[in-house]
């Protein structure tokens, strides 16, 4: 709990009692001596009398910048709430922003940290970001003012940093201007030649093309030379053209409304590579922005956010995601913190009175008869990030239950329950052969740096009687690539086995057994690694019909007899078609529709009830952060294989539903479990 924040904001209350900084008269030593301090003040931080450390930035904001608040006037006799130009208030969540500004810029010492945490900074950072040099990526709820603080950010580097280039970055002008950051950077650069010695004369000022850079021209010797501070702010759109970010090395690049950006990632590597030297970092690189936003726009963000580490970003401890605690991701500022009339008068947050007011306010929401309105309202003002990361498209899946497996997956690093390596066909028939070195696709999406070979993954063996796998025993489900062609490059390939329920083995019933992902080098080696699967399972593969070379390369290989016949329908006659093909399905609208409710109750069905009584679903079972990604996000718009793959495979398991399977030879329950499972 902050108190006597008041102090914070020496100048900023001397101003607004007094409509001036200082008492001293210009000129004066007093004069300069007090404008020397604040300029100290706004570049390394201020310890208030009370013991708060601020950094320079948070120091500039609260005493130098102004911002559009709220606050109560009486109006013929009734109050209201009206916008004034005013000193911002200290606020604990912005204190909490602007210490990791700094750090993630400059680094801190260990023991600093430990009494910032002590005095108020609630977040854990990896201890190797400590030593700075870092970029910071922002997730947060809506309204919490940001295009503000980080346009006093360029406003006092602008007054403060001689010879620095600044940049804002967004994808359209209309988040630079109008409302946007670089007018508030205006603003707060016109308020400051107002009223205080650190006004700058201007050498470039384009309203046209957003560009500002402080300085003079004199001649000397008949030549004319800029003098004075000379820094730079530029604000630049990048709407369609990511490169245009290219030479943007700045001490400060921000990336406004990172939610609303669809080329954010390719712009953030471009700029990295100048910001950059190796390890070392000539400047901070801060995206920042909301969810709520749907298709590919957000997945820039996504991938900054979820992956600080690969990005040059600080990384912190993901407190807020259910189950996700010790993994690393960027800042998060959630609905509950900063909320207006949940506060107290020294900034503190109330987040149990906060938490509960939202709640209501979902409750509301959910009565909206507008499509979408809960899950955008959900997205735009979350209490944690997955939240703020949800797809607006009506997703049936259980999206909560797979994020909470994901982080399972994740923190405790089940991935690593599946095996690697490849099947080959041997003179005794097909074998597994384990390889650490071979490397499955575990990132979704991926992007074309990413190796996408793939190879067979085994999470349980085949089951063998008599040295032979049951018949029926298994299902394969395959999701084919269209061509060869980098035009398609973005498409895997998707193979998945799938274990029916037996009278003879109990584990994994229903659930994946075994799986290849993947994209090598030709699609006959993708059918080649494919169908020996399948013979390794000696299963059926069910697969779409419409796209790849599946019947193909089966034909020549004398294959055809693994392929499922093309599916009946016989329950549902309104997916019944006129396509007349003998093996697989082609996937209709409305069969995709009705596959994905196939697919909700697959995953939602118990496989095992555990001792404390809760219900292990088959959903526990996948432990593929990929194909939990994509399954949260999965929507009809986007490239969804691996789920596609999981969809043919519940039209296969419905069309076998009342085969039984069989062993070759009978054998008691309990002698085989105890043969293969002790």
């Amino acid at each position: 709990m902050f108190k006597n924040t008041i102090e914070c904001s020496p100048a900023a209350n001397y101003f607004a009692e007094h409509g001036t900084y200082t008492k001293y008269i210009e000129g004066t030593k007093e004069y300069f001596d007090f404008w020397d301090e604040q300029e100290k003040r706004c570049l390394e931080g201020y310890i208030t009398p009370s013991g708060i450390p601020l950094t320079g930035y948070h120091y500039f904001y609260l005493n130098y910048f102004r911002i559009d608040r709220s606050v109560d006037k009486v109006v013929r006799g009734r109050k209201i709430k009206q916008r004034e130009f005013l000193q911002p208030k200290f606020y604990d969540g912005d204190w909490e922003f602007f210490w990791l500004v700094d750090i993630a810029r400059y680094g801190i010492d260990h023991k600093d940290y430990e009494n910032l945490k002590k005095q108020g900074l609630n977040v854990d950072i990896h201890p190797n970001d400590l030593e700075g040099g870092k970029s910071l990526v922002v997730l947060k709820a809506r309204r919490k003012g940001y295009s503000y603080k980080v346009a006093s950010m360029f406003t006092r580097n602008y007054f403060f940093i001689a010879r620095s280039k600044n940049f804002m970055l967004a994808e359209d002008k209309k988040y630079l201007q109008g409302d946007g950051i670089y007018q508030k950077f205006l603003d707060g650069m016109a308020f400051v030649d107002a009223n205080t010695a650190f006004t700058q004369p201007r050498v470039v000022d384009k309203a046209a093309s957003l560009e500002i850079k402080s300085g003079y021209k004199v001649v000397e010797e008949g030549t004319e030379i800029v003098k004075g501070k000379q820094s730079y702010v530029a604000g630049v759109s990048l709407k369609d053209n990511p490169d245009a970010a290219r030479g943007k090395a700045g001490e400060l690049v921000a990336f406004e409304e990172m939610g609303k950006f669809g080329g954010l990632k390719t712009a953030w590597d471009i700029t990295a590579h100048t910001v950059h030297e190796g390890d070392e970092a000539l400047g901070l690189m801060l995206a920042f922005g909301t969810g709520g936003t749907e298709g590919a726009d957000f997945e820039g963000a996504e991938e900054l956010f979820y992956n600080p580490h690969e990005n040059h970003c600080l990384r912190i401890n993901n407190k807020w995601d259910d189950g996700a605690d010790g993994t690393w991701c960027g800042y998060f500022v959630p609905v509950y913190m900063n909320l207006p009339g949940f506060m107290d008068e020294d900034g503190n947050s109330d987040i149990q009175k906060a938490t509960e007011y939202e709640l209501k306010q979902r409750e509301i929401k959910k009565k909206s008869k507008r499509s979408n309105s809960y899950s955008q309202h959900i997205a735009e003002l979350p209490f944690n990030p997955r939240e703020a990361v949800l797809t607006f498209d009506t997703n049936l899946l259980p999206t909560q239950e797979l994020v909470e497996q994901k982080n399972y997956v994740e923190v405790n690093q089940t991935w690593r329950s599946g095996i690697n390596g490849v099947i080959v066909n041997t003179e005794d028939g097909f074998k597994f052969k384990q390889s650490p070195d071979l490397k499955p696709v575990l990132k979704f999406p991926h992007t074309k740096q990413d190796d996408v070979k793939g190879c067979h993954i085994i999470y349980e063996a085949p089951v063998r009687i008599n040295g032979h796998v049951p018949k029926g025993l298994y299902i394969a489900c395959h999701d084919p690539y269209a061509h060869d062609e980098t035009t398609n490059s973005a498409s895997l390939g998707v193979t998945y086995i799938i274990k029916r329920t037996n009278e003879f083995s109990q584990s994994l019933n229903e659930a994946i057994v075994a799986s290849y992902v993947g994209r090598p080098a030709t699609q006959d080696e993708y059918n080649y690694n494919m169908f020996n699967l399948v013979e390794y399972y000696n299963a059926e593969l069910g697969f779409e019909n419409d796209r790849g070379d599946t019947i193909g390369y089966a034909r020549r290989h004398k294959k055809l007899h693994l392929l499922a016949k093309q599916f009946e329908f016989s329950d549902k006659k309104e997916l019944q078609g006129k396509t007349k093909r003998i093996y697989g399905m082609n996937m209709t609208k409305e069969r995709k529709q009705q596959g994905e409710i196939y697919l909700r109750d697959w995953l939602l069905t118990p496989i095992e009830v555990l001792e404390d009584g809760r219900k292990k679903l088959i959903l526990h079972t996948i432990h593929d952060p990929a194909l939990l990604e994509e399954l949260i996000k999965f929507n009809h718009k986007g490239n969804f294989d691996r789920v596609m793959a999981l969809i043919v495979g519940q039209y296969h398991r419905q069309e076998v539903f009342n085969k039984k399977v069989k062993a070759i030879k009978e054998q008691k329950h309990n002698d085989f479990f105890n043969r293969f499972y002790k």
